[in-house]
């Protein structure tokens, strides 16, 4: 299960304890990753051009995700680095050091830079030359990637709680508080802002929609219920950030369900047992996504029926996927981009990097952009 519970399990106040103290290597089922096959490639790809964009996440599993606003890529490093490069050329636009460790992804919307920290706060910085525009102290410590519209900042913090910032002048306007239960993965899903309402997972493997002008509850819908006798086995979190797709909000849960809600009323329209706790991609009328077994699988969008799924990537630590093109992309453990056929799942292509990859990669045009743990960002291109 990728090894993944000393450093993404979160133990909260009442129970008091560390995820080590609780799990001994004994107890961890070890699971060998897949050896890579040979296969004949029907796609290549080329480096573009490479940049380091500052210290990566190395073995720790925040997303440290660019963002591309126009013909400018915006990426933060998780010392508080922030580049700006162009996007054709990789050259150096501007940078700019912090001094903060940043928790999540960048995000670049009308002209403004929003990131979250571990030690709970969102800044915002001037797209033009990385300034100081704001900083706002939340809740808590921010993996997740602000969100923006109109004039309003939304930032869910690891505690479960959502806030709005007024975009001038950074003042929280409205919160809302969930409750966690005793045992949680290390993450946070990133909401999603459509139609005037806010989207939102959360540890309970509820999801919600609020108001943004507000906070005013609009809808609460279960994507997961709680299984078994054990913390452990009840877990079900949604760390994955919602995917909208015309009125269809889709989550995914850990332990859980993939599912489709209205995006209205919160009625599940379909739901499919599977396990992730990784952002989703669309393309072609399918969500692709990938299991804790590092699975990769396409379901249809109106139904929930698996199209395809690919097992040759198995325990290989695969990331999140990302549609490129007319392929799916996805990095590995040891720093393979691998393309996979959106329409049967078979391999198509892969190129190697740097060193692993747990970033989700990021489509923008004919680019393919891709971040290692290191901090190393490559932009690739069909040849």
């Amino acid at each position: 299960m990728e090894r993944f519970f000393r450093s993404l399990m979160v133990v909260t106040l009442s129970v008091g304890l560390t995820a080590c103290g609780m799990f001994s290597k004994d107890d961890e089922e070890v699971r060998t990753p897949k050896p890579l096959t040979s296969f004949e490639a029907s796609v290549e790809m080329k480096q573009v051009w490479s940049h380091n964009i500052g210290e990566g996440v190395r073995d720790s599993y925040e997303q440290l995700l660019p963002s591309v606003f126009g013909d400018v890529i915006y990426t933060a490093g998780a010392n508080g680095t922030v580049t700006a490069l162009e996007l054709e050329s990789g050259k150096r636009v501007w940078n700019r050091k912090l001094g903060v460790q940043v928790g999540g992804g960048i995000n670049a919307m009308q002209g403004m830079l929003l990131l979250g920290t571990l030690d709970g706060r969102v800044l915002a910085l001037s797209a033009e030359d990385g300034s100081d525009l704001w900083e706002t102290r939340v809740s808590s410590e921010v993996i997740s990637i602000p969100q923006m519209s109109g004039n309003t900042v939304i930032v869910q913090s690891i505690d479960d709680t959502v806030s709005a910032i007024n975009a001038e002048t950074g003042e929280i306007v409205w919160t809302q508080e969930n409750l966690q239960p005793a045992l949680t993965l290390r993450g946070s899903s990133s909401p999603r802002i459509e139609s005037g309402a806010v989207f939102a997972g959360f540890h309970s493997g509820e999801a919600r929609a609020y108001r943004i002008e507000d906070g005013t509850p609009l809808w609460a819908s279960k994507v997961a219920l709680p299984k078994g006798s054990s913390e452990l086995e009840r877990m079900v979190d949604i760390n994955a950030s919602p995917l909208i797709v015309g009125d269809n909000v889709f989550m995914v849960s850990y332990q859980g369900n993939a599912a489709a809600l209205d995006m209205y009323s919160g009625r599940v329209r379909w739901n499919r047992e599977i396990s992730s706790y990784k952002p989703m991609s669309s393309g072609f009328g399918s969500l692709y996504l990938t299991d804790q077994d590092s699975y990769v699988s396409s379901i249809d969008q109106r139904t929930g029926a698996v199209g395809w799924r690919q097992d040759q990537l198995e325990y290989r630590q695969v990331s999140a996927p990302a549609a490129y093109s007319s392929y799916v992309a996805v990095g590995d453990l040891d720093g393979y981009v691998h393309l996979l056929s959106q329409v049967d799942g078979s391999m198509a292509g892969r190129y190697k990097v740097g060193t692993a990859i747990r970033s989700q990669p990021v489509s923008a045009g004919n680019l393919l952009l891709v971040l290692d743990a290191k901090g190393k960002l490559y932009a690739f291109a069909q040849k």
